[in-house]
């Protein structure tokens, strides 16, 4: 979530005049009600999906997709608000025009809360102080809920009615959880951090934490903040939007509501379920994102049933079935396997808001390997044969691991036996990345450097202790990650070579994830085998 990005100047007042228990009461509120309506929509969910069953592939349940009779009366339904939203754009255009404002104005429709009439934005621009204008339809009447944001840029849970407004000013940021139904605004939040004159250091600034209007430790700063901040939020940035003309304003926001419903979550689930025959049990994943960061929103659905595993080592069986995606142009099968996962809730987060699924297969006995899936020009791209291939392993940020296997601990060589093989079963991470400027996914490259090199980077005596063993080093391997990794092997008569590997964190100057994988010394800070580099 990016930080310091909404909240008017309006907000902001009411943020600073925020009473604590009223706060405290709406958030209590706020959770009791969202679990009774995630309660109502599983209990609908499974009526739903019995209906679908009994319907299967007949016309009596149609795919709510473009030109559908279902969809033209979903959006038929909304044709008073859609009157409405025109009548009020359009003169808000004529206003624009007399007094001469040279801003370019946009516009979209949204699903804020919890029923079907979708809400209007209206945005200004991308600077620091442009805001999010948000109206909704009622009595007949466009009405506005507020402005929110700054940047251009709102960030709110659909159909929970919940705004995460934040304002950054002078290096202080100030965020005010908002839940709005109909033109009712409740402030459920408010928490800020900002620079104080300290008191005791004269002109030195002190980090001042608040939540609710009251002071409080950094440590429960950050729990309120982490509560608010998580996933869950659609972003909607102004170049995501409508431009705001004087003419082509209504069809403009036909169009934008038939967009909105095909990109609705629920509508996404039924398409799946009448494609796939299936019903809401039969769903073993269902991950619905914007995987590119375009502002579409698109899903990724595995259908099928959990079996238990031929391998005793796999823990929790196997995910057997077919992989859909739907988008708000289309529903289609994407992969009918003759295999299994092992694993299939595998998410890559990256900053630049790019996003990857990915799922562990069943199809060889010793080894994971992953798939990667994501959303490029809105069609579904399976990236796995991009790189190398094994067991991805993510731990956030831009970063993550690949971990190859190869038989590379032992090479047995005997001349008169005609024996040239090797042994032991490996498995070793390469490192990748996620490149923003390229929008793609790259390997770190490695550099031979010598030993020399690498005591001065690392500031030990490691290749010394190696050598001191009777283990000869060969290549030290610098990745583009600062990450160093050293081969060496023991000669055993020259017959029989054993290989093994250090691996050093350069950015921490010690050895790679030294206390997580209980590392004591260099003996035990590698995985076996050898490096190669790409």
């Amino acid at each position: 979530m990016k930080r310091g990005r909404i909240v008017s100047v309006a907000m902001t007042i009411c943020f600073l005049g925020a009473v604590y228990r009223a706060n405290q009461e709406n958030m209590d509120a706020f959770q009791a009600k969202r679990q009774t309506e995630e309660d109502a929509e599983s209990g609908q969910d499974v009526e739903q999906a019995e209906e679908y069953a009994e319907n299967e592939q007949t016309t009596d349940v149609l795919p709510i997709c473009r030109e559908s009779p279902r969809l033209a009366e979903m959006v038929e339904e909304q044709s008073e608000a859609l009157e409405g939203y025109a009548s009020f754009l359009t003169e808000y255009a004529a206003e624009q025009k007399e007094d001469g404002g040279e801003k370019t104005f946009v516009f979209t429709l949204i699903f804020l809360d919890g029923d079907d009439v979708p809400e209007l934005v209206v945005m200004d621009g991308d600077a620091h102080m442009c805001s999010a204008f948000v109206y909704c339809f009622e009595e007949g009447r466009t009405v506005p809920v507020g402005s929110y944001g700054q940047y251009g840029t709102l960030f709110y849970r659909e159909k929970e009615g919940i705004v995460l407004n934040s304002y950054d000013s002078f290096g202080n940021v100030y965020d005010d959880v908002c839940q709005i139904e109909g033109s009712q605004i409740t402030h459920l939040q408010s928490f800020s951090e900002r620079n104080e004159i300290s008191e005791t250091e004269g002109d030195w600034l002190d980090t001042v934490y608040m939540v609710d209007g009251k002071e409080v430790s950094l440590e429960q700063y950050k729990r309120i903040q982490n509560e608010w901040y998580g996933a869950g939020y659609r972003e909607i940035t102004d170049d995501m939007c409508r431009t705001l003309t004087d003419d082509g304003i209504q069809e403009g926001l036909k169009e934008e509501l038939e967009k909105q419903i095909l990109m609705r979550k629920d509508v996404m689930k039924q398409n799946v379920l009448i494609a796939a025959g299936a019903q809401e049990s039969d769903i073993l994943l269902f991950d619905y994102d914007d995987y590119d960061g375009d502002g579409n929103y698109e899903a990724f659905i595995l259908v099928g049933n959990r079996m238990d595993s031929e391998y005793e080592w796999v823990s929790g069986g196997v995910y057997d079935g077919r992989l859909y995606f739907a988008s708000a142009d289309y529903c289609k099968l994407v992969r009918d396997n003759d295999y299994g996962y092992r694993m299939i809730d595998g998410k890559m987060e990256f900053l630049g808001g790019r996003k990857y699924l990915f799922f562990d297969t069943d199809q060889y006995t010793t080894v994971n390997v992953s798939e990667l899936w994501t959303v490029r020009d809105g069609e579904p791209v399976e990236e796995s044969g991009l790189l190398q291939m094994g067991e991805v392993s993510y731990y956030g940020g831009d970063e993550f691991e690949i971990w190859v296997d190869a038989y590379d601990w032992e090479h047995d060589i005997d001349a008169e036996l005609e024996l040239d093989v090797w042994l032991g079963h490996t498995w070793k991470p390469y490192f990748y990345h996620y490149n923003r400027e390229s929008d793609r996914l790259e390997a770190y490259g490695g550099e031979i450097i010598s030993k020399e090199m690498f005591a001065e980077l690392s500031e030990t005596t490691i290749i010394e202790e190696i050598e001191a063993k009777g283990y000869t080093v060969e290549e030290i391997i610098y990745w583009g990650n600062d990450i160093v990794t050293i081969n060496y092997y023991y000669d055993h008569f020259g017959t029989c070579f054993y290989y093994e590997n250090v691996i050093w964190d350069n950015n921490v100057k010690d050895f790679w994830r030294r206390d997580e994988r209980g590392v004591t010394s260099w003996e035990d800070a590698g995985v076996g085998g050898s490096y190669e580099r790409r």
